[in-house]
């Protein structure tokens, strides 16, 4: 039994219906356009990387870069304090200088090998020993020691007698052999002979020479000469600068320095700072605005950018969300808009099927008043079919149970239309926007399987009342009604038919449901004018359009 607000006619208005439809559709189709967008795939290509864990961590480091953190900071903090170091400030006035040019000249030249040389005699043990000796008299010499001899010798007994009168000499001679000689020969013993020979010695003018000779010291020496000779190339100012610069701390800090680890590292350093990648890397680390000038700043904006995009929005706010539920869950498997102009034969049989496969002509049952045409009745115009009801004289086949096919003449013509021949389905929603017309006239929309049962009336008209009823078999059936009004203006008549319930609705709204006996067999659609009373005047039928879903 149909509720109370359906039969005061409080349900949703036509119109609002389609347009909800219709705005639900479009939004859909929407859905299914951006979701295949360039839009949505770049926010989604920007979503899976900006929130992975590898950007975001590089986000996170490259953010946190400070140059005082920084291994280029660390090398200039090292170059400065090495070239602000006092060896290496030292060394390289030391190189920069006319003193270390001066020594490096001087060093190894013959002027210092002669001074090195005098110096090493000089302080050598036989040096030492010329220093320390003593005046050198006569009384040092071998003249004096002779004359010292010859004294000695003088003393002797020996040599007094020789030196006596040439009376008291004659012991010392012997008589010759020699005839032709004087028969006296002198002999002269060998100290006699040394004796002469010092007299004679100490007679010479060589002798008296050395005997008034001045003491020789040590400032008579070769020695004390090279002493002189040194002393004086010592006092020469380029030998004094050469010794006090190889002596200085000056030239131990170059000796240290010079070709150093520490200075290799300097110079390292020097290089390194002014090389143009160094100061642009500094640039960048010093930049207080270097992550807003990167790639990845970039993709943030255009994510965040694209995250508040209305669509964006919409789009994840309705995906997921049941609210395409009802279009997800159907598939479109027959349609007619009624968008041509004229009827679509393709689809539509404008006879009973079974009239045209066997008797390949029309036919109107027992009980009509119309006679069925095959297209006089029928007008598409505006996307809208309009199947007419017309006082009109026609003949035409009539079919009744005891008498079979027989021919009648009719007082008024109409149309009928059903998919048959070209779609069948079971199970499914069946829907179509219908404005019936006179309610005392026989307008239906209704389904057939192969056989006469099961037959379902989706909606037709009758009796001043629009119905929803349904025969399983023959002679049993189930129906329920509505006022009139229903059938004066457009309304959306649906039947819902699963495996195992029927549930028929207008404008959403339910009207009757029957749960048992409920069709297993593929069924075909229907529509069709036509009178079992006499009416005045034409009435139409009026489809906008019918839509078949099957559940997906």
């Amino acid at each position: 039994m149909a509720s109370l607000k359906l039969l005061l006619g409080i349900i949703p208005s036509t119109s609002k219906i389609e347009q909800a439809e219709r705005a639900l559709i479009s939004e859909f189709e929407k859905l299914h356009v951006f979701s295949e967008s360039e839009v949505l795939t770049r926010y989604n290509v920007l979503n899976g990387l900006v929130n992975s864990s590898d950007f975001v961590q590089k986000c996170k480091e490259l953010k946190s870069l400070r140059y005082k953190n920084s291994e280029e900071y660390l090398n200039e903090k090292e170059f400065f304090s090495l070239q602000k170091a006092k060896d290496i400030v030292l060394y390289f006035k030391t190189t920069s200088g006319n003193i270390l040019k001066r020594f490096k000249d001087m060093d190894g030249s013959s002027k210092i090998n002669e001074f090195e040389a005098l110096e090493k005699f000089i302080e050598s043990p036989g040096f030492r020993e010329k220093q320390k000796m003593k005046p050198f008299t006569f009384k040092d010499t071998d003249e004096y020691r002779k004359l010292d001899e010859y004294r000695a010798l003088k003393k002797d007994p020996e040599i007094k007698a020789f030196l006596k009168s040439p009376k008291k000499k004659r012991s010392f001679f012997k008589p010759s052999k020699n005839k032709s000689q004087p028969k006296v020969e002198i002999i002269k013993t060998r100290s006699i002979l040394r004796f002469e020979e010092l007299s004679a010695f100490i007679k010479s003018s060589e002798f008296l020479a050395k005997k008034n000779m001045r003491p020789i010291t040590f400032k008579d020496s070769e020695e004390y000469k090279k002493l002189l000779e040194y002393k004086r190339i010592k006092r020469t100012l380029e030998i004094k600068e050469f010794y006090k610069f190889k002596s200085s701390n000056e030239y131990a800090n170059f000796l240290d320095t010079d070709g150093s680890a520490r200075l290799k590292r300097y110079h390292e350093l020097k290089e390194y700072v002014a090389t143009s990648e160094f100061k642009q890397r500094k640039e960048y680390l010093q930049d207080k605005k270097r992550f807003e000038k990167t790639e990845m700043f970039k993709e943030i904006q255009e994510y965040n950018k694209l995250k508040k995009d209305a669509d964006i929005i919409w789009y994840f706010k309705v995906k997921d969300s049941d609210k395409f539920d009802i279009l997800k869950q159907r598939e479109l498997t027959f349609s007619d808009e009624f968008d041509g102009e004229k009827l679509d034969t393709k689809k539509w049989l404008t006879n009973y099927y079974w009239g045209e496969k066997l008797l390949k002509d029309r036919y109107s049952i027992e009980s009509d008043l119309q006679a069925y045409t095959e297209k006089e009745n029928f007008e598409v115009r505006n996307s809208i079919l309009r199947i007419n009801t017309k006082p009109q004289r026609s003949t035409g086949k009539v079919w009744s149970v005891a008498n079979g096919f027989s021919i009648k003449e009719f007082s008024y013509t109409s149309g009928l239309i059903n998919s048959g021949t070209s779609f069948r389905q079971k199970y499914g929603v069946f829907t179509a926007k219908i404005k019936l017309g006179n309610p005392n006239a026989k307008s239906a929309f209704w389904m057939l399987a192969d056989k006469i049962t099961p037959h379902l009336n989706i909606c037709r008209t009758s009796t001043g009342k629009v119905w929803f009823d349904y025969y399983p078999t023959k002679g049993n059936g189930s129906k329920t009604s509505i006022g009139s009004r229903y059938s004066k203006d457009y309304y959306i008549y649906t039947l819902e038919w699963t495996s195992d319930k029927l549930v028929w609705k207008i404008n959403g709204a339910e009207v009757f449901s029957q749960t048992s006996d409920v069709p297993q067999e593929p069924m075909y659609v229907l529509f069709a004018g036509g009178l079992d009373k006499p009416i005045n005047g034409l009435t139409s039928m009026e489809i906008d359009w019918v839509r078949v879903y099957t559940a997906k």
